[in-house]
């Protein structure tokens, strides 16, 4: 088990950041033409950041922590993998849910230099489902302090009021992408209480090993199990008489705190056993730890012991 070296401020910044975000957004005027190597620069960044894999598991785990559970945002799972199909594109995958849920958007995003004003405008063309229309939208994008925004244009048709990116403000920082209703949609979510802004952390990948013990049995192992630390989950199953099977999930983002003592920023990994109560075991790290993981020395109910580790993929 590590120990806290850090405490974090994670939860005031989100809280600055979005106000800023908000404000700056009312505020902003019209922007000037950039610079062809100003352009060019942008677009490197903007293309250099946006790859990765994003949950707002640890958003609906804070606010179900501090008995908010009510207002958070349906869980969303995006990725967004480098494309070959052409230059600074980008192919997409949205999924309503874990990342075990099936597919329900996926599409191709493409980023380019206005050639008027050089501003990187960046397009999505998207298939709803297999049977429903496609839908398309058009950002245009800025920045904004540390991070990059981009605002919706009116070229988004079939978009708008989905669960995904489409017709959403996007706020594209090192470590999350966060997606912000704008119009019908943001007026239905504050009259129906929900927090209007989905946080989409970047996830990391890990490799995990378990081991269960059991009492008179050889040690099982299972080696090479591959998730997510943005509440990435899998499963492992015994091979006994009476077979158990146990969940285990990795989590990086805010634990909550209703006392307000213990707001900090944590790498969790959790095991429960099916039907069982309460969690067989549990381990926590710095957010920033290549690895977490426990090692539960007593025995589990029929005698079982329960180890396990996750190793952030470099």
């Amino acid at each position: 088990m590590q120990t806290i070296r850090r405490t974090s401020c994670w939860r005031g910044l989100v809280l600055s950041i979005l106000a800023g975000f908000v404000c700056s957004a009312q505020a902003a005027t019209a922007l000037g033409e950039l610079g062809q190597a100003e352009g060019r620069l942008q677009l490197a960044q903007i293309t250099a950041l946006l790859a990765g894999v994003y949950d707002n598991d640890p958003q609906r785990f804070y606010l179900e922590g501090m008995k908010r559970g009510k207002t958070a945002p349906p869980r969303l799972h995006l990725e967004i993998r480098k494309s070959a199909k052409m230059p600074n594109s980008f192919d997409v995958e949205e999924r309503d849910g874990s990342e075990h849920a099936p597919i329900v958007r996926s599409g191709t995003l493409t980023l380019e230099n206005d050639a008027k004003t050089r501003q990187v405008v960046m397009r999505l063309q998207v298939a709803m489902s297999a049977t429903a229309n496609s839908a398309r939208c058009e950002w245009r994008w800025r920045k904004h302090l540390s991070a990059w925004v981009g605002e919706p244009t009116e070229n988004c048709v079939g978009a708008a009021g989905s669960a995904g990116l489409g017709g959403k403000t996007l706020w594209l920082a090192e470590d999350a992408l966060w997606l912000q209703s704008v119009g019908a949609p943001a007026a239905a979510a504050a009259t129906a209480g929900i927090v209007d802004i989905v946080e989409l952390g970047r996830a990391n990948m890990h490799e995990c090993f378990v081991a269960v013990q059991a009492r008179g049995g050889e040690p099982q192992i299972f080696m090479g199990l591959k998730t997510h630390d943005r509440g990435g989950t899998f499963d492992i199953m015994t091979k006994e008489k009476l077979p158990r099977k146990f969940a285990l999930t990795l989590r990086r983002g805010m634990w909550p705190s209703n006392s307000g003592n213990n707001l900090l920023e944590l790498l969790t990994l959790t095991a429960r056993e099916e039907g069982q109560p309460v969690q067989a075991s549990s381990g926590w790290a710095t957010p920033d730890s290549p690895r977490v993981g426990f090692g539960n020395e007593e025995e589990l109910e029929a005698g079982r012991s329960i180890n396990a580790r996750c190793k952030r993929n470099r």
